[in-house]
């Protein structure tokens, strides 16, 4: 199969089963386990790029799909992932609309809940993996985590300290 028609096949499974940043363990388990399109480090940059912009990480999933095909492979990724999804979403709209006010989707939505703590857990444990390599890292990420919950920081600061420090340690 030709690699930009795999990459596009790729994004739009990743696509269409993502809830939220849900999909993150699995983009990184295809891209860098499975294709070997990337390095763990280069999926670390991306996702580090995708949180500049806001809404669904345009520029990290352009970014995995540049990095292995150039253009191409950035169009590839970005069209797989957001077409195929946009479609369903745009059906299922419809349908919620037609059909919203049954008990079964509401108890639908509510069995949904601990299903997306736990890919929030997945993620965490993916970031950590590929970000904290020493103390020193663990320490900042430890230091940003406070600044995020306790002192309700922006997010947009707390990154920049990040990518700031990271810069000045050479990290």
């Amino acid at each position: 199969m030709p690699e930009p028609l795999l990459m596009f096949l790729v994004f739009a499974r990743l696509g269409l089963v993502s809830f939220g940043a849900g999909n993150l363990a699995e983009m990184e388990r295809q891209l860098v386990d499975v294709h070997h399109w990337i390095t763990a480090e280069q999926f670390l940059h991306g996702y580090t790029l995708g949180q500049f912009a806001p809404g669904p990480n345009v520029l990290a999933v352009y970014f995995y799909g540049y990095a292995h095909l150039g253009l191409l492979g950035g169009l590839c990724a970005l069209a797989g992932f957001f077409v195929p999804s946009a479609v369903v979403a745009a059906l299922c709209s419809r349908l919620w609309k037609k059909l919203g006010h049954h008990p079964w989707l509401r108890a639908l939505r509510n069995a949904l809940l601990p299903f997306g703590g736990g890919v929030l857990l997945a993620i965490l444990l993916v970031l950590y993996q590929g970000a904290i390599t020493g103390i020193l890292p663990f320490v900042i990420a430890a230091l940003a985590f406070v600044g995020l919950m306790r002192l309700k920081l922006n997010p947009a600061v707390v990154v920049l300290a990040g990518a700031v420090v990271g810069v000045v340690l050479g990290l």
